[in-house]
């Protein structure tokens, strides 16, 4: 008898997982994100595609080249929502 209701069980469970997969699962729900790679490269590149910005920010992170040209950016914060990339300060033009 104990034999029977752990088989039964264990079918349970079997299907209920199937069925949890089938739909949006963690495991999909990551494979459908961004990855982080790709974001990160996109807040580390903004300067080297707009020159006159020296200081830029994404809402979490901020990220500038001081004159000696090294890239210096914050760490991301915990539960920080990143938004479109902007330039905060731009080079002052030569006099």
């Amino acid at each position: 008898m104990k034999h029977v209701i752990f088989t039964g069980l264990a079918v349970a469970a079997l299907m209920l997982a199937a069925i949890t997969l089938g739909r949006d699962s963690p495991v999909r729900l990551a494979e459908n994100a961004p990855s982080a790679a790709a974001e990160d490269a996109s807040i580390h590149g903004y300067g080297d595609s707009d020159k006159t910005c020296q200081e830029w920010t994404d809402g979490c992170r901020t990220c500038s080249r001081p004159e000696s040209g090294d890239l210096f950016c914050s760490n991301m914060p915990i539960a920080c929502q990143p938004v479109a990339i902007t330039c905060a300060r731009r080079a002052e033009p030569a006099k």
